[in-house]
């Protein structure tokens, strides 16, 4: 708790205090009061997102739940530096930083969220990761890797997801998190080099939160990931629950699986282990011998939508669709709210986009995400007035062709290209289709959102 001591006012110290005793409590009326004291010192722009939950928390909502589970089977490391470093540092210090940055010349933007591949080698060979695609020689050095957390934390910096290939096969990952306990830390994570002794110093360290990579049930985890990975991972989650870590899962949504990724038959026994968050990425046509093939039509990708809003309404998880959430955050947010860097220093807009102007190694993390890449692709969002075709590569790729020509970003890996030459074709007529099957279903979303808005008006 002494990390963040004097970087709050006294008033604000004290009702973070406070804010932290609540939540340890199981008490709904508890809960309810931290979630007020949480509303109280958030920045304005971010109020109604707090409110939100506690007003579901108060309609016995599975949020309460999702917030018991916090309070609850947490271990009090894990549950303060997840509401200090998550909640606190990036909602209330991060936000006035990011202000302070974006102030200081015209049309400069900060990021929310920086996502890092320290390293692309892997000791697994899923069929269809683009991980193998970059050199597995090349990691991102120690000091690389601090040198981005201090200049994320000038830019009001202080979550960051770190992904691969796979994390944990970087030698010293966690001492970043040791040495950065004010920052909070989410990993993606084939989990099979999990064990006790990992986990036990996840719960001394209490900011980091793996996510484990699942692909659906036995088989088709297995299938992808290789023999006995998919208890493996159960056997991780249970260790994780048995010492009070926060995890959650995420999946790669294809043709074979997005049906089960939203049953109760997957999702149950998960949310009994302990999971809280989960996921979504629909499948890309990136990686090892990319194909379209696996890439949900239009009519099950918006049904998969539809269903995790189901889950998110009934359960007590909090699922994420990267597509379909996309009206909560006005479209895309790659290059707006976060950007990747990958192994060798390459800064991307996000995972998928496998192109690149500068290098992090050369120049700062705020000229590199104010570049005119950078900045060519924020004037340009939203892709769409279709919220739900929010990706310029695979609904909008005439956008992403053009940003390309224009900045001259280069692919960061042989290979990145064809999205743009071979599966040209089957990329517009892809992009073609969700414009057929989301038309009508935006439509109909946005005249709904506007009787609500005169109802409200009216009264």
């Amino acid at each position: 708790m002494a990390t963040t001591a004097g970087l709050y006012s006294m008033l604000q110290r004290r009702i973070i205090n406070e804010m932290l005793d609540y939540a340890a409590s199981d008490n709904k009326k508890s809960i309810v009061r931290a979630f007020k004291l949480a509303e109280k010192i958030t920045p304005y722009e971010y109020k109604g997102a707090v409110r939100h939950v506690r007003v579901k928390v108060q309609e016995d909502h599975p949020a309460l739940h999702i917030a018991r589970h916090v309070s609850q089977n947490l271990s009090p490391k894990c549950r303060d530096r997840f509401i200090e470093c998550l909640i606190v540092n990036t909602l209330l210090r991060g936000v006035a930083k990011r202000k302070e940055f974006m102030a200081t010349a015209p049309d400069l933007f900060a990021p929310t969220t920086i996502l890092m591949s320290p390293t692309m080698r892997c000791n697994l060979t899923c069929a269809g990761c683009f991980a193998a695609e970059y050199p597995p020689d090349r990691d991102l050095e120690p000091d690389v890797l601090q040198k981005i957390i201090d200049e994320g934390n000038e830019m009001g910096v202080y979550f960051f997801t770190l992904l691969g290939g796979e994390p944990f096969i970087y030698d010293g990952l966690l001492d970043i998190a040791a040495r950065n306990q004010h920052c909070y830390f989410q990993v993606y994570t084939n989990g099979t080099l999990i064990d006790e002794d990992v986990v036990d110093e996840l719960a001394a360290l209490g900011n980091v939160a793996p996510m484990l990579s699942l692909e659906g049930d036995e088989e088709s985890t297995d299938a992808r990931r290789g023999p006995g990975v998919y208890r493996q991972i159960l056997e991780v989650m249970d260790m994780l629950g048995d010492r009070g870590v926060l995890f959650g899962y995420s999946a790669t949504v294809t043709r074979g699986n997005w049906r089960m990724l939203i049953s109760d038959e997957w999702i149950d026994p998960l949310v009994a282990k302990g999971a809280v968050l989960s996921w979504h990425f629909l499948y890309m046509p990136i990686g090892r011998d990319p194909s379209t093939a696996p890439m949900l039509t239009p009519e099950e990708r918006n049904q998969f939508r539809e269903g995790i809003l189901r889950v998110r309404d009934t359960k007590p998880i909090f699922p994420v669709d990267f597509w379909g959430d996309a009206p909560y955050v006005k479209g895309c947010i790659a290059g707006k709210h976060y950007m990747h860097i990958n192994s060798e220093g390459w800064v991307e807009p996000c995972i998928f986009t496998h192109f690149a102007t500068d290098n992090i190694r050369d120049t700062s993390l705020a000229d590199a995400f104010n570049s005119p890449y950078f900045r060519e692709i924020r004037r340009r969002q939203p892709f769409s007035h279709n919220l739900l075709k929010p990706c310029m590569l695979i609904d909008n790729p005439d956008q992403s062709r053009q940003i390309m020509s224009l900045t001259g970003a280069q692919p960061t890996h042989p290979g990145a290209e064809s999205l743009f030459t071979e599966l040209r074709a089957s990329i517009d007529e892809y992009a073609s289709e969700v414009e057929r099957v989301y038309g009508p279903v935006w439509s109909c979303m946005a005249a709904q959102h506007a009787a609500v808005r005169e109802a409200t008006l009216v009264h």
